[in-house]
This record gives structure tokens, C-alpha cells and sequence, in this order.
């Protein structure tokens, strides 16, 4: 008798303990599984995804979940990750609502630029404690930027634009973040779309999030360095020595980043 109260007073004991929080899936798989099968090349299926966005709104009820506590357990890396597939698949969904748009800017309203827009549900993570939505700005210039002060950060969030350095096909993960943004930021700087160099003019034509973002570059040894570091071999050289090397920034295209529908 006195065994069986002992083991239904630690049956009482748990019931009533509070339930622990789910653990946070790192590797992103639902995120992935978005991305792996509507990114095509350097644009994205919103047309296909708007018609199954199951996969998508289970990622950004994950999300939703995570608290505070869970956040401060977890490593640099898992946060960054986090924060930043947290940025790409709500740009998504904010288009998705509003689909089909010709650019992402016509979502915004009179008095609210689109990016100001508070619609991510993730309260409990507001960054000024007010439990307010977020918007794309606070992921981007509250949290990605002034915590984790990687300037690869702007070859790794998408604005859903022609002009921003395209999507990955799979999710950033914490195990392999170094090497996905690295090879981000190597492919971005490849494309003769978004960036051009031209050894022959001694002319470099960089894409405007250079100039928009120049204190990140700068704080990491200035424009110029940074893009040799990660540059194709074959310019690395000429980036390096060339005194007279002129500067120059490309339009900006805001256009959806949508796949070309055939006619």
C-alpha cells in the first residue's frame, strides 16, 4: 500500500509539471522541403506554393513556437540560421498573400513601406518587448544585423526581388551555416546578372546592397577586400592589385523574383 502511494503521488507530480516546450527541429526539414521544390534556378514558384502552402505554414507555426528560454539555449549558429530562414519564408508568405504582384514594394501601403509591415506572428520573440508582430525590418536591422555583424548576411535573406542574391534550395542549418554562406555569398558574386567584373574596362559593377549596406562591408576590411576574398580565381588577382579599379553600382530591379510562366 505504501509503495502504491508513493507511485501515484510521482503520477500527481508529473501530471502537474508544466509540459516542456517541443525541441526545435535545426535542420529546418519543412523549410527545405519548400524550398527544394519551388526554387528553380535563381526564381521561385509562388504559383505552385500558393496552391499547396501546407509544408510552409507548418514551417511558420515552428517558428511561432519558439520562445525566448529556447533561444537562449541554443548555440550562435542555430540562432543566426534560424533567424534567417525565419526571414526568407515570411517574405514568401507575405507575397503569397498577395499573389500575383509584378514586385514585392507594391504590398506596401501609403504610410508603411512593405518592409515596415507588421505581419510575422511571432510575438513572443519581438525584439523590443512589446509583443508586437514583426516585421521584415526587425529581422533584418534589429536582430540579423547588429547581433551576429556578418555581412554574408546579405547574400543569405531574399526579398523576394530579381535583384537580390537568389534563394538557396535548401534551408541554413547550423552544422554547415559557415560553408552555405560562403558558397552564397561566392554563387551571388558570380552571377554576371548581379555583379560584373570586367578586367578589360578595369571596371567593377557591383549590385546597390554594397552602397546601401557599406558600414558591414566596411567593418569587415572595406568593399574592395571583401569581394576578392570571395570572388571567382581568376579575378581574385586583379581585384587585389589593380590601383585605378573603378566602382561602379547596377540598377536595382525590385520584379517579383517569379518563374517565367510559358505563353
Amino acid at each position: 500500500m505504501k509503495h502504491l502511494l508513493f507511485a501515484l503521488l510521482a503520477l500527481l507530480a508529473l501530471a502537474f509539471q508544466p509540459l516542456r516546450a517541443q525541441e526545435f527541429d535545426h535542420e529546418h526539414k519543412l523549410w527545405t522541403s519548400v524550398l527544394a521544390k519551388h526554387v528553380k534556378a535563381d526564381r521561385f514558384d509562388y504559383e505552385a506554393l500558393k496552391k499547396d502552402r501546407g509544408a510552409l505554414d507548418a514551417y511558420l507555426a515552428q517558428l511561432k513556437a519558439a520562445t525566448p528560454a529556447q533561444l537562449a539555449g541554443w548555440t550562435r549558429e542555430q540562432r543566426y540560421a534560424f533567424w534567417i530562414n525565419a526571414y526568407n519564408a515570411n517574405c514568401i508568405a507575405l507575397v503569397l498573400g498577395e499573389y500575383p504582384v509584378e514586385s514585392i514594394k507594391d504590398i506596401g501601403g501609403w504610410f508603411t513601406a512593405v518592409w515596415d509591415k507588421r505581419f510575422i506572428d511571432m510575438t513572443a520573440l519581438d525584439p523590443q518587448g512589446k509583443g508586437r508582430k514583426l516585421s521584415l525590418t526587425d529581422i533584418e536591422h534589429v536582430i540579423l544585423r547588429p547581433e551576429f555583424k556578418d555581412a554574408r548576411v546579405h547574400a543569405a535573406i531574399n526579398c523576394a526581388s530579381l535583384s537580390c542574391p537568389p534563394l538557396r534550395a535548401e534551408a541554413f542549418v547550423a552544422a554547415r551555416l559557415d560553408e552555405q554562406l560562403d558558397d552564397s555569398v561566392r554563387r551571388w558574386l558570380a552571377d554576371t546578372t548581379r555583379n560584373r567584373f570586367e578586367p578589360a574596362k578595369n571596371r567593377l559593377q557591383i549590385s546597390a546592397i554594397f552602397d546601401w549596406f557599406k558600414e558591414d562591408f566596411e567593418r569587415e576590411g572595406g568593399v574592395r577586400p571583401w569581394i576578392a576574398k570571395f570572388a571567382p580565381p581568376e579575378h581574385v588577382e586583379w581585384l587585389r592589385s589593380s590601383a585605378k579599379l573603378e566602382l561602379a553600382t547596377l540598377d536595382y530591379s525590385w520584379k517579383l523574383n517569379d518563374v517565367v510562366k510559358a505563353k
